[in-house]
């Protein structure tokens, strides 16, 4: 946990607003103005905005040039938007809080309802940063236009036949295992909650310094996820039928040809979340994702207090 600091300037991305919510990040822009905060906006969020008719020159935006150096950056959308975010260079070593617009928010946790009001408090320093491992992807030939980091997972994966691929996974010249299956995802533990938590992989608390190799589909019964340590070097080796592979980085697609052999790592610089005092990751797993909760037993001791909240 970093300690917190008084926000003077924000920059602000967002990608495709959703219905209902113009006159909610209208608030949000004008408690920021009202407080004295530098404000900028990405070229997209910008785009987007102007399209949908507000004046963004009434909130003394800022153009965003080198100069303009935020303290903080607002991600408006869901946790798709904070994957996002964090592959602009703009938000290099910089506190990212997510507002969310979206559905289930284990990122953009702060709803955009009511955002205006939480606001002026994270403002003045109520908030603590998280340090998120990053993964690095280095694979010659490959353009990684938007960045060769991912917040959440880097995986590899069949593209146009039904047949498995073949893939081999070394650490540090040490063989962890081949894996037939439809494609292998290399998890972060912020990751955990995603893709691979899908695929049947384990929860992984955000503090654990590790990462997930999980099988997609695996053909043989005794691949199951394995959780590492996050140092060290994976050489990963995919091969099969097609003449290509895809290659993701949290949403990020690209085509590659086949065989391909890249390596993934720790990236040097974490990912700066922004998070709310009292916001703890395991009740935020059983309140999103209804994990440990019991019929029989009633709702858990947070979710009991968020309904008390709601009634209020």
């Amino acid at each position: 946990m970093a300690k917190s600091a008084k926000i003077q300037s924000v920059l602000i991305h967002g990608k495709a607003l959703e219905e209902g919510t113009l006159d909610q990040i209208k608030e949000v822009l004008s408690t920021l103005f009202a407080h004295g905060v530098g404000m900028s906006l990405t070229q997209t969020f910008s785009d987007l905005l102007e399209e949908s008719g507000v004046n963004i020159d009434q909130y003394g935006l800022q153009s965003p040039k080198n100069e303009f150096q935020p303290d903080m950056v607002l991600s408006m959308g869901g946790d798709g938007t904070v994957l996002e975010t964090a592959s602009l260079d703009a938000v290099e070593g910089i506190p990212v809080l997510g507002i969310n617009t979206g559905r289930l928010g284990f990122l953009a946790h702060l709803p955009l309802e009511g955002a205006s009001q939480a606001l002026p408090s994270i403002l003045e320093g109520a908030y603590v940063v998280e340090s998120r491992n990053r993964l690095e992807v280095d694979f010659p030939g490959v353009d990684f236009e938007l960045g060769r980091h991912a917040l959440n997972e880097v995986t590899v994966h069949r593209r146009d036949v039904a047949s498995m691929i073949r893939i081999s996974v070394h650490r540090d010249g040490t063989f962890i295992n081949r894996y037939w299956a439809d494609g292998l995802i290399v998890s972060t533990a912020t990751g955990s909650t995603a893709y691979s938590l899908s695929c049947g992989g384990p929860i992984v608390h955000p503090d654990s310094n590790a990462i997930v190799l999980n099988p997609i589909a695996p053909h043989n019964l005794n691949d199951r996820p394995l959780v590492i340590p996050s140092d060290g070097t994976l050489d990963i080796y995919a091969e099969g039928r097609d003449d290509h592979l895809m290659l993701t980085l949290d949403t990020r697609s690209h085509k590659v040809s086949a065989p391909a052999h890249f390596k993934v790592r720790r990236g040097q610089r974490p990912f700066l979340l922004v998070q709310l005092p009292g916001v703890d990751f395991i009740e935020t797993v059983r309140r999103k994702l209804h994990f440990g909760m019991d019929g029989r037993e009633g709702p858990s001791q947070g979710a009991a207090q968020e309904n008390l909240n709601d009634v209020r």
